[in-house]
């Protein structure tokens, strides 16, 4: 007895040794803004005038020949905040500017460089905006209170002064107010999640200014092609909050990458609990504020048609935890458009031009809750009950020029959705004319990339697949990850993965992996874990089930039809595709062509089945007197294919919960391949259904 009691005082000693460790010894700075100079400030002014090339300059120094042609773990070199300030202490209070302009010079005779801006938003934890300094602040200025910003608000308003000139810019949100009010803008918001902040050297911030160099290619290609790319300018807008608790930076620079990495990684781990509600307490005031500039960028009723405002687009991205934040923050809105929605019409976007969640750490009833608004709605399948009459009928629900709403993208695991039953693996090897020899051909193809995958490590999304729902005290997607590790020590591959059969190890390696197996079942098997896959999986891994009958290539309806919905590939085998780093852009041999029409093509092509199963590199013929009608830079399919399971959704359905496969997406940070990125930036800049986004902001 004694002995227990000693054994519990130590655990909860540990605990709290742990949690006083994270949360007071290694802890980040609480209500800190850092990127908050105004600017107004002269160091902010003449970046603004001028533009900062320190960047791609030093980084195109640092990149060797090889750079580029790794994983979905890609560190991109030419890209660091802190390289710059190595070089020039100076940079250390540039940097913090809330507005700034960035440039990538071309090193080709008479090139373009690519030149955009760059601002900040950021939240304390209790949701409230940050006050803009007017000097290079520290300790009371650095973290002004809400009552100090009350009062200068009163102090000088945001209109201008009675003798023309313009008042001080008072919050990040001011400034970038006042940035927008004038022009033609191609906007990208992107919200951070779990151990990031928007403190000088995240890693987050250097991927916002890759996504806003590509755009500012992407408008310099189509200008020779768009009158009106040519004038229109790329500002991209990092929302920062307080997702990293631990200051996994600061231990890096104090006892180097190796040892202050895994110290980081093993002191934020249980921060994951703490930042997500955070998180979520911010999302009103996050989406509040977009909403704000939604509003600057949005046309006037009446607008002239050459009215620059026509021409602004918005795409807001959140990842990980700033999914979540996105995610709780619509869904409600996004439940009232459901209901709201009028058969045959197009639904408006809910915040901007497009939301896209890459890899969100939120429940997956922030999504199925949408789903089951529009299940209630429309006739999903003919039954004794439900005539074919009206299931024919809801397929328009929502009409065939209806773009997405809301788009979530999740690195996955394997294919197919759900994995292989026991019968599936003899019926694919079949040799048999019963109509599905095309599809057993294709299933075995793409098997073949899953066997190449499981036996590199596949490169899916572990963060938001297996310790999502080991922290929501469900352990079964962390046994899967146990049984895979002792698969391959075996050099076997666990049921479901694969039809193929890998050579086994000898009795040594089998008695090697017998304790994991042994952790795998306690994990499978633990007591009272929280049994419901809604709430304890993700949006993205959640796969609807299979029904009992059918075989892979014969679709049959779900019981249960909520979860994932379309899939997303790359063009390219996995690890094929080479990275472009930042400082290269200007001149890297990419290309991203106008996709004018390929939305309503791919449905087109399917009509005989209502649109379904429709595939971006399967289209119908080019539409007459429409120019730059390309395909994706990814391929884009609905439904889930070759799994046994009849599309969830209907073809032209606005919300698209995609399964990507490790070409496309990889990981959880593995969103920075060229033709990713692409293809993000063809959904909003092109006109993929006919219908101008425009057009469509008016119908709001």
């Amino acid at each position: 007895m004694r002995l227990l009691t000693t054994m519990v005082v130590g655990i909860v000693l540990l605990c709290l040794g742990v949690l006083f460790i994270n949360y007071v010894v290694l802890s980040t700075p609480n209500a800190t803004a850092y990127r908050n100079l105004d600017p107004s400030q002269t160091a902010c002014r003449d970046g603004l005038a001028k533009g900062w090339s320190i960047l791609a300059d030093l980084g195109r120094k640092t990149l060797d020949n090889d750079q580029g042609a790794e994983s979905g773990g890609w560190e991109d070199a030419s890209n660091d905040e802190r390289t710059a300030i190595a070089q020039d202490a100076g940079w250390r209070t540039r940097l913090r500017c809330a507005l700034q302009r960035h440039l990538v010079p071309s090193t080709k005779p008479g090139g373009k460089p690519l030149d955009y801006h760059l601002g900040f938003l950021e939240f304390q934890e209790t949701g409230e905006p940050y006050a803009l300094v007017s000097r290079n602040a520290r300790g009371r200025d650095e973290a002004m209170t809400s009552a100090m910003l009350k009062d200068k608000m009163q102090a000088a308003p945001h209109r201008p002064g009675a003798d023309g000139e313009a008042q001080p810019v008072i919050t990040q949100l001011d400034a970038l107010k006042q940035h927008l009010s004038t022009g033609s803008h191609y906007v990208i918001v992107f919200i951070h999640g779990w151990r990031h902040d928007a403190r000088i050297g995240d890693g987050n911030v250097a991927d916002l200014r890759l996504y806003a160099a590509h755009a500012a290619r992407v408008l310099q290609e189509r200008c020779q092609i768009e009158a009106s790319a040519c004038d229109t300018k790329v500002t991209a807008i990092y929302v920062g909050w307080r997702g990293a608790r631990v200051d996994e930076q600061g231990l890096k620079e104090r006892f180097g990458d190796t040892v202050g990495g895994f110290l980081g990684n093993l002191s934020a781990g249980a921060t994951l609990f703490d930042r997500k509600p955070v998180s979520e307490a911010i999302a009103p005031a996050a989406v509040s504020a977009l909403r704000t500039l939604e509003s600057v960028l949005a046309p006037p009723l009446g607008h002239k048609p050459d009215d620059p405002r026509a021409r602004n687009k918005m795409l807001v991205v959140g990842h990980s935890l700033g999914g979540n934040m996105l995610a709780t923050g619509l869904k409600e809105d996004l439940v009232k458009a459901v209901r709201r929605h009028k058969l045959g019409q197009v639904m408006p976007p809910v915040l901007g031009n497009l939301v896209l969640l890459i890899n969100p750490a939120s429940e997956a009833t922030k999504w199925t809750a949408i789903q089951r608004e529009v299940w209630s709605r429309v006739a999903t399948h003919a039954d004794s009950n439900t005539p074919l009459s009206e299931v024919q009928r809801d397929t328009g629900f929502f009409p065939a020029a209806q773009r997405p709403v809301m788009v979530s993208m999740t690195a996955a695991l394997a294919f197919p959705a759900g994995g292989l039953r026991a019968g599936d693996c003899a019926w694919i090897g079949l040799d048999a004319d019963d109509g599905y020899q095309d599809a057993r051909a294709r299933i075995r193809d793409r098997l073949k990339s899953t066997d190449a995958m499981f036996d590199a490590g596949v490169d899916y999304d572990w963060a938001t697949h297996d310790l999502f729902p080991t922290f929501k005290f469900d352990f079964r997607p962390a046994a899967g990850w146990l049984r895979r590790a002792a698969g391959r020590i075996e050099h076997r591959r666990p049921a479901g993965e694969s039809c193929s059969e890998a050579e086994p190890g000898d009795w040594l390696t089998r008695l090697e992996a017998l304790p994991i197996h042994g952790l795998a079942l306690l994990a499978e098997t633990f007591p009272f874990q929280d049994s419901s896959r809604e709430t304890s999986h993700t949006i993205g891994n959640l796969d609807p089930p299979r029904p009992a009958a059918g075989v892979l290539a014969d679709a049959q309806p779900s019981a249960a039809p909520f979860g994932t919905t379309h899939e997303l590939l790359g063009l390219h085998a996995s690890g094929e595709e080479r990275h472009r780093p930042y400082a290269t852009l200007a001149d890297a041999p990419i290309s991203c062509p106008p996709t004018n029409r390929w939305l309503s093509r791919a449905r087109t092509r399917q009509d005989a089945q209502f649109g379904l199963y429709w595939d971006s590199e399967n289209l119908a013929p080019a539409e007459r007197g429409v120019r730059g009608q390309g395909v994706p830079a990814a391929e884009f399919l609905h439904g889930l294919q070759f799994a046994g399971i009849a599309p969830i959704t209907a073809a032209n359905d606005p919300f698209w919960n995609m399964r990507a496969f490790d070409n496309a997406l990889a990981r959880h940070d593995g969103y920075r391949l060229t033709s990713f990125i692409c293809a993000i930036h063809q959904l909003v800049l092109d006109d993929i259904t006919g219908v101008p986004q425009d057009m469509i902001s008016t119908m709001r």
